[in-house]
């Protein structure tokens, strides 16, 4: 009984949490003033997670976490999901601090400019599916063209209960907010 009680003495107060989420939440609020967010919170691995808002017409819906101090990282989840899969991730980046050479600021840096192009342009997830893998991308659209937002997921295994084997997919969301172009 002992071991338990060090171990939630260990856990950080989600006071904590939101604080080191308050430099995210306020880019967000830059774009969206009136943005509240639903944070939760897993303290036993001190990790803190809030969703964006999504267009009505987007496909997908994208998540913000990020863990006491370290790892940040950004998934999206697909708006027709049933419900016991509706914290299935299809697609996710993961900014880890050892990336970065242990750079906190290049690290926020980095996923602050994701969530920027997140809320500002208008997104796309590509999934294609391969006898051996399942895998998706994730790309924003600018002035020159689609551009991958980093990260992705693979899947392997045989192909087997994966319908359309070699099909390709591609899932999209408007931006949230609009901005002036030059």
């Amino acid at each position: 009984m002992s071991s338990k009680i060090s171990a939630v003495e260990n856990w950080p107060e989600p006071a904590h949490l939101e604080d080191d989420a308050s430099a995210t939440l306020a880019l967000v609020r830059e774009h969206l003033s009136d943005f509240k967010p639903q944070f939760e919170f897993d303290l036993p691995h001190h990790w803190w997670s809030f969703a964006l808002p999504h267009p009505s017409d987007g496909e997908y819906q994208f998540k913000v976490h990020g863990e006491l101090g370290g790892e940040r990282q950004i998934s999206a989840t697909p708006m027709q999901c049933s419900k016991h899969d509706q914290r299935r991730r299809f697609w996710y980046s993961s900014l880890e601090m050892a990336g970065f050479r242990n750079d906190a600021l290049a690290l926020e840096k980095s996923f602050h400019e994701r969530i920027t192009a997140l809320l500002t342009r208008q997104t796309r997830i590509i999934e294609k599916k391969g006898i051996a893998w399942l895998s998706y991308r994730a790309e924003f659209l600018d002035q020159t063209g689609w551009r991958n937002l980093k990260g992705g997921v693979m899947y392997l295994g045989l192909g087997f209960g994966i319908p359309f084997v070699g099909k390709k997919r591609i899932y999209s969301s408007p931006p949230l907010v609009t901005i002036a172009q030059p």
